[in-house]
């Protein structure tokens, strides 16, 4: 029956190849054909047997015309063996100092050299809240020093408040100095005036200003967030990135930080200061975006007395009107509908 070269080397065995290789030890030096032959080898399994052998050190070829397959002992070829191995783990080992001192140069000189040169100028753009807010995140994440917010135009919404809350309190945790700029207007109104002392108790730098020219956002004076259209904040967000161009940005910032009022000066009086339990409690559930129906609920009143109890709440903080939140909001009327929300 004839068998393929292939399914000959598959059924050569280490059995079988230590059969040949003991009969070439009691022979002696022969040729390879001849030795095949009077072994029966097939065509397949003598074209497995002598390279299986020679790459093992366990036989040589002769030069020359009629050449023959000696036998060597396997002595001698396990000190080849260790030898060559040898010598690959001393090439293997220049190997990775040379990758390595190829990695030092590139580290220390080359890559500190280059960067020094090219443009330090990155721009990207955001677009969409999901986008937005996953880039705010990030920006949370990987600041390492200080992170400056300047807040413009219309009120955010409460769950907006409660997210930027969220953020501040994690850079603040994270040991980041967080500095906001925020419109004097809006600290009177009820939620901001509520979002406004939850930042002050975290440790966030809280400063008003009577204009604030637009949203921004910087991180480490090496990030910046700004609205491609500061009339049309919804367009979407550029991210920019590098020292040079983010300079001048913290410098329009520490300009108005500067001439700004810090927070709580002229705001947290005594009255804000001698708030009941209960009374601490409505706040602190207005300020994560609670509705009246539920603060009432979770205090154990009406919804009729919850209103009464805000509106007590807001003539001691000293603010005139709520943004947003529950129903019952006083100086809203049937022909006054909600201010218009904000994509951020």
């Amino acid at each position: 029956m004839h068998v393929d070269e292939s399914a000959g080397r598959s059924r050569m065995s280490e059995a079988s190849k230590l059969s040949v290789y003991l009969e070439l030890l009691a022979r002696g030096g022969v040729e390879p054909e001849t030795l095949a032959h009077e072994l029966g080898l097939s065509g397949g399994e003598a074209a497995h047997v002598w390279p299986s052998l020679e790459a093992l050190g366990l036989i040589a070829r002769t030069p020359g015309e009629g050449e023959q397959i000696v036998p060597v002992s396997p002595e001698a070829a396990l000190l080849r063996v260790l030898r060559r191995q040898q010598a690959l783990a001393e090439q293997r080992a220049q190997e990775v100092r040379r990758l390595e001192q190829a990695v030092g140069a590139l580290v220390e000189v080359y890559m500190p050299a280059v960067a020094a040169e090219r443009s330090e100028i990155q721009l990207s753009v955001v677009s969409g809240r999901s986008e937005l807010l996953q880039t705010l995140n990030d920006l949370s994440d990987t600041a390492q020093d200080v992170v400056s917010c300047m807040h413009a135009g219309r009120a955010p919404s409460l769950l907006e408040l409660r997210r930027d809350l969220s953020r501040d309190r994690h850079l603040v945790e994270r040991g980041i100095t967080v500095r906001h700029l925020q419109l004097q207007r809006h600290a009177a109104t009820a939620d901001y005036a509520v979002h406004f002392e939850a930042l002050a108790d975290i440790g966030v730098a809280l400063r008003l200003a009577p204009v604030v020219p637009l949203h921004m956002f910087i991180a480490d004076n090496s990030l910046a967030l700004l609205p491609l259209d500061p009339e049309v904040p919804e367009q979407g967000m550029a991210v920019l990135r590098g020292p040079q161009l983010i300079r001048s940005f913290t410098a329009v910032f520490d300009h108005i930080w500067h001439g700004a009022t810090p927070y709580p000066v002229g705001r947290r009086d005594k009255a804000a200061a001698d708030l009941t339990q209960e009374q601490t409690a409505i706040v602190r559930m207005l300020a994560e975006g609670g509705k009246d129906e539920k603060i009432a609920r979770n205090v154990g009143v009406s919804p009729r007395t919850i209103s009464r109890q805000i509106a007590e709440l807001m003539l001691r903080l000293g603010v005139t009107r709520r943004v947003g939140g529950g129903g019952g909001a006083p100086g809203r009327g049937a022909g006054h509908p909600p201010p218009a929300r904000r994509e951020r």
